[in-house]
């Protein structure tokens, strides 16, 4: 399902190690991981999301990383070597204490290496970001670290750790850590610009003396599966179902497909494209992608539906509405932008007037075609399809430059909440 393919290079140890933090004033049990020390020089995928725990609950992912280590010691240096280009540097990332060895393994300390989280986020796009790598190394430090738990998907370590910021919010952080392996069979798609569809972005490569982007999208050599929350209730689950599918009318094949999660199974996952349904004061409706730095190729999916961005009243009304919120959702978690631009609805993609949005949910109950640009945009970047640019519905997003079709522009539980007007801008505040 994750599309990585991978033998099997870490092993977890079957005891504790109790180690003083840095970051804090007591001992704590810390599980160990163990390399081997033959791959130590080889790159890994490092990809981090968190959780903020205090007051407003949110998620958050962190720029994924090519990572290699370098032994200095009683340490291990990990090296961020996501920069592909000769002449670069290679910026130390983590240094992680080893804690105990043998003839073939290094037994370390990621809660202790593990001190801070970079802002980045994991997607992007040119109008935020430029076109040029800029290395960016804000960061937030984590204090009073505990590791929660470490375990293995796979080939996949996944560590979750807890800590508090020096705001003292609490936060849970998540890292999958495996052996880089690419799709041999994923292709990556180029964007040159968004001045006609948008897809989220991987951050600036330098390839053939040049920087490019790639669009952040799914290998679809193999299904893609989304997982429904057995927290969904019983009565929403085909309005959450619909949502998803109306996906493969844009594809036009079946390349999505629905299963549900195990209970238990929740956002995020390291095994499952999870869609969660959250309570109030948890998240907000959004979702977030972690993809392969270097290609594009989107490995994990996070989607959260909060129930409260549903309208009042009617229930199938809500199911309508329902049914546009996850067709919008898991629009962004195949890897599509916002569309705001004005005039006729082409795109689930948008905010728009309560009455639209139920004509749009109406519509995907029933099974109607994919809205024209949602069609057009998703066969282009996926397979190769031509775009007739005569055709192709206006195209504009978020903090693109001369986009303005909100005013103000709202928060995207808020948009998708159905707070435009009937002209598309939003109703400004009273």
């Amino acid at each position: 399902m994750l599309g990585i393919r991978m033998r099997l290079l870490l092993v977890l140890t079957a005891g504790f190690l109790m180690v003083s933090l840095a970051s804090a004033s007591r001992l704590v049990g810390v599980q160990a991981a163990t390399f081997k020390k033959a791959e130590v020089g080889q790159r890994f995928l490092l990809q981090v999301s968190y959780e903020q725990k205090t007051g407003a609950q949110d998620f958050r992912t962190s720029r994924s990383r090519i990572v290699t280590f370098h032994r200095d010691g009683a340490v291990l240096q990990m090296l961020d070597v996501s920069d592909t280009r000769t002449s670069a540097a290679h910026h130390p990332f983590a240094t992680i204490p080893i804690r105990d060895e043998d003839r073939d393994t290094l037994s370390v300390d990621l809660n202790e290496g593990f001190d801070r989280v970079h802002f980045e986020e994991d997607r992007t796009g040119e109008d935020y970001y430029g076109r040029i790598d800029r290395h960016d190394k804000t960061t937030f430090r984590l204090f009073e670290r505990k590791a929660l738990s470490v375990s293995y998907q796979d080939a996949m370590l996944v560590f979750d750790q807890e800590a508090r910021t020096d705001g003292r919010q609490r936060v849970v952080v998540h890292y999958y850590l495996s052996l880089y392996s690419p799709s041999p069979d994923f292709r990556p798609f180029e964007m040159k610009n968004l001045r006609r569809f948008g897809f989220y972005e991987t951050y600036p490569l330098w390839r053939s003396d040049r920087w490019i982007l790639y669009a952040m999208k799914f290998d679809v050599h193999e299904p893609i599966v989304f997982a429904l929350s057995s927290a969904i209730p019983a009565r929403r689950r085909a309005a959450v179902r619909d949502g998803v599918l109306y996906w493969n009318r844009a594809f036009g094949r079946s390349v999505i497909r629905v299963i549900d999660a195990p209970p238990g199974v929740r956002a995020p996952s390291p095994a499952y494209n999870v869609i969660q349904w959250v309570t109030s004061g948890d998240f907000t409706s959004t979702s977030y992608i972690q993809s392969d730095p270097l290609t594009g190729q989107i490995l994990h999916a996070h989607v959260f539906v909060l129930p409260e961005t549903m309208m009042d009243g009617d229930f199938e009304q809500q199911n309508d509405h329902l049914r546009y919120i996850v067709a919008h959702e898991v629009g962004h978690a195949i890897g599509l932008r916002h569309n705001f631009a004005p005039g006729a609805a082409t795109t689930v993609m948008g905010y728009f007037a309560l009455p639209q949005i139920l004509k749009m949910g109406r519509e995907i109950r029933a099974g109607a075609p994919a809205l024209a640009y949602d069609r057009a945009v998703v066969q282009h970047v996926y397979f190769g399809a031509p775009l007739d640019f005569q055709t192709l519905p206006a195209f504009c997003t978020d903090s693109q430059e001369g986009c303005l079709p909100f005013l103000p522009m709202p928060k995207e539980s808020e948009g998708i909440r159905g707070g435009a007007s009937a002209d598309g801008r939003t109703t400004p505040e009273r």
